[in-house]
């Protein structure tokens, strides 16, 4: 199959991105301060090359053109809608201050950091592989945005090309005789029905880089549908960009796209040996090189990764839901058996082996819960819904005559949008941690009063953890950040209430605060619901 105007753009976009990616971690590699300015237009021109390079052997496909902008603009239109009004980070937990705060350190310093010194401040994101750090800082300032207000955008628009790459790939595989466009829709659908996995991974979860990668991963898996159609070098050097910026910014995806595309260049035995190796060597020596830079510059935090503990949605009935369930498993089934679509059977298995091979590596290096494990059903979601879409192809070119089959294709996408977009209307409520007015109120104080004597009457625990961390720069390693009680909002009420305690706090919620409090302290500075209080009584602030 030819590739189409849709996938010029697409993978051009990608590519962009990418290019922005690998063009700052290279600059501070080589010792330069990152230039915001001179990555952008080699960003462009990087993205122009690769539009221009599949233009010239693209053909027009006016509708899939019309579908990919729909998705793309459909998805990025409902995730900003969802942040509103201040488009700020939605995604809750520890890990989402650790993300701002090394944003904040590259913001400031335009480099990553060399100094182990800093590893107080910023814990084990001095070692944290940057991508999205790094596209997220430079987004900021091509738009004269502070970064902060930059996250929640870069990665919806990350999601949602990705979206798109999965409707391009399941076009890809779609049979012959069926009209490949809605069912090709059908697999951007269906990645909404185990919502937690999609898009509550940002939002909820806050597993920013993660999610970042994920589409430099599924770009991934589009060179090699490609290349496995029609073996060229094109296809695997594409490979290579969006594999170093997946290392770069997630690498725990780049295991099961090589094993993937290792496993679908060995079947190809109409190939020579020779030509397949050549192949295999452009994809992956530059991915190579790119680890072994990031192992020699850092402390290889991004290779340590398979020890990490955390919190990680278990793929459960409740969670996936019993229609992705049943979809997905006939879809992968149906897939290892059809030609055009192995590369989805084959993507899935390569995830469960790695999954599988995790669990392994981190219970001898002392994890304690397959937190890695667990994290690869985030990525195995992209072929099993691209599978299923093809598996219902199949069955609605099988159940009905061929001329009915064509004109009444959209009906499952229709009935498929009706309950994704039922169940979106459902979508649990966003629970804020960072807000415009605690933000405003942090800026404020950072600069007015001592950060070190400043408490946090806030609501929920991890919004004092975010302003400590990432608006006032405290260490994280020694002082407050230590006491798990300088976060407890009961706690941080009480020593309110008690004589002698830090003379300065941030409320996010002054009017909901315990007449007690509001009756003793003096307001120094109100930002809608948000204030700085100082006590009135006598207080202690730590050396």
């Amino acid at each position: 199959m030819p590739i189409i105007g849709a996938e010029a753009g697409a993978v051009a976009a990608v590519a962009c991105l990418a290019s922005a990616v690998i063009s700052a971690y290279l600059a501070d590699w080589l010792g330069f301060t990152i230039a915001p300015f001179v990555i952008l237009p080699l960003s462009l021109v990087a993205g122009g090359a690769v539009f221009l390079w599949l233009r010239r052997r693209a053909s027009s496909d006016r509708t899939a053109f019309a579908a990919f902008i729909l998705v793309v603009f459909g998805t990025f239109a409902w995730l900003m809608w969802r942040a509103r009004p201040d488009f700020l980070p939605t995604g809750t937990g520890s890990d989402l201050a650790h993300h701002l705060s090394l944003l904040v350190y590259i913001e400031q310093h335009w480099r990553l950091v060399h100094d182990a010194a800093v590893g107080v401040y910023l814990g084990e994101m001095i070692d944290y592989t940057p991508g999205a750090h790094l596209l997220v800082a430079l987004a900021g300032a091509w738009f004269r945005r502070d970064a902060l207000h930059m996250v929640h955008a870069v990665v919806a628009l990350t999601v949602a090309l990705k979206s798109g790459v999965v409707l391009l790939i399941a076009r890809r595989l779609m049979p012959d005789d069926v009209p490949p466009l809605p069912f090709s829709i059908i697999a951007a659908l269906l990645l909404w029905l185990p919502y937690m996995f999609f898009v509550g991974s940002f939002m909820e979860q806050s597993f920013l880089s993660q999610v970042v990668s994920e589409l430099f991963a599924v770009a991934m898996w589009w060179a090699f549908v490609v290349w496995d159609e029609r073996p060229s070098a094109d296809s695997m050097a594409l490979f290579a960009l969006f594999g170093a910026a997946a290392f770069l910014t997630w690498p725990i995806w780049i295991g099961p796209l090589v094993l993937a595309l290792a496993a679908i260049a060995l079947v190809r035995r109409e190939i020579s040996m020779t030509r397949r190796l050549r192949h295999l060597a452009i994809a992956l020596i530059p991915i190579a090189i790119v680890s072994a830079m990031y192992a020699l510059a850092r402390q290889s935090y991004g290779f340590r990764m398979v020890n990490a503990v955390g919190f990680a949605i278990w793929p459960t009935a409740q969670v996936l839901g019993w229609p992705f369930i049943a979809l997905a498993a006939g879809g992968w089934i149906w897939s290892t058996s059809d030609r055009r679509a192995r590369s989805a059977a084959v993507l899935f298995a390569a995830i469960a082996l790695q999954g599988a091979a995790l669990i392994v590596t981190g219970r001898s290096g002392g994890a304690t819960a397959p937190y890695l494990s667990l994290k690869m059903s985030y990525l195995a979601i992209y072929p099993l819904a691209v599978a299923a879409s093809v598996m219902l192809a199949h069955v609605w070119r099988a159940a009905l005559r061929p001329v009915a089959a064509l004109h009444h294709a959209w009906i499952p996408v229709i009935v498929l949008a009706l309950g994704v977009g039922r169940s979106l209307v459902y979508a649990p409520p966003v629970k804020r941690v960072v807000t415009q007015p605690v933000f405003l109120a942090g800026v404020w104080a950072r600069t007015q009063v001592p950060p070190a004597c400043v408490d946090y009457l806030v609501a929920d625990g991890y919004t004092g953890y975010w302003l400590h961390l990432a608006v006032f720069g405290n260490p994280r390693a020694t002082g407050r950040a230590l006491d798990d009680d300088t976060f407890e909002p009961k706690k941080a009420i009480v020593r309110w209430i008690l004589p002698n305690g830090l003379p300065f706090a941030i409320a996010d919620h002054f009017d909901a605060l315990p007449r007690d409090i509001r009756t003793n302290v003096d307001v120094l500075a109100r930002f809608g619901p948000a204030a700085v209080v100082q006590r009135r009584g006598p207080s202690v602030c730590p050396p």
